[in-house]
């Protein structure tokens, strides 16, 4: 049987690689202990997110990134960017399956936590854009500086949302990535979408509009005719 890999890692090693690894996180890495594990975000500098990871710490100098299968790249390129004077050396992505102890054991997981992949992420997700129970498990309010924080702050200081946002719905038909959700005049689209047996229904992920978001409900058109999704 073929394993799906659902995730893959990005591996630091080196002296520094919990250091640096904590000072590109918007979570509070510093007194992860070997063994231990914790959720996080790395941004770019303009505060748009460059991969959601759960980082794990299993030997004392090395630190691992767990993404989405497509956000290894990135955040590789991301994180080498700025590792100029540290004494961390990068490797990856590797694919993970779920037998390999993969933390999201399916495209259906994924879609459930909430967990943005490159779909989502190429429409400019920041901190503030992403479900509430999501953004507490990854991002520390009280830590110190990383790429991308002064936005992060900002938004956290004045309670503000962005326009778009990330939201999980349930359909009672399939819908295709690419389909229109929301209002059209504000050109909200489905991101991810998988069957739920447990519901006998689909889930799906959707970047669109805050007034989209908060209705509780919105339209997906697809290309057999309109059906109404229910905001998760």
């Amino acid at each position: 049987m073929t394993t799906l890999h659902v995730t893959e890692l990005v591996v630091l090693r080196g002296a520094d690689a919990l250091s640096y690894g904590d000072s590109q996180s918007t979570q509070d890495l510093a007194g992860l202990e070997v063994g231990a594990g914790s959720a996080t975000f790395v941004l770019d500098p303009k505060g748009e997110i460059v991969a959601a990871a759960l980082v794990r710490r299993p030997d004392a100098e090395v630190l691992t990134f767990e993404v989405p299968v497509g956000a290894g790249v990135p955040l590789r390129v991301r994180l080498e960017r700025f590792a100029i004077r540290s004494k961390v050396e990068f490797d990856g992505p590797l694919a993970l399956g779920a037998d390999d102890g993969a933390a999201l054991d399916s495209e259906l997981a994924r879609i459930k936590a909430g967990v943005p992949g490159p779909a989502e992420l190429a429409h400019g997700l920041v901190v503030h854009g992403v479900a509430r129970e999501l953004r507490d498990r990854c991002v520390s309010f009280t830590k110190g500086c990383y790429p991308g924080q002064e936005l992060v702050a900002r938004m956290q200081a004045r309670g503000a949302t962005p326009p778009y946002q990330l939201c999980r719905l349930s359909l009672d038909e399939l819908a295709a990535v690419g389909d229109a959700a929301g209002d059209p005049a504000r050109q909200g689209s489905v991101t991810s979408v998988a069957a739920d047996p447990e519901r006998n229904a689909f889930v799906a992920l959707a970047v669109v509009h805050r007034r989209d978001a908060a209705d509780g409900t919105l339209e997906v058109r697809t290309s057999t005719g309109t059906q109404l999704a229910t905001v998760l």
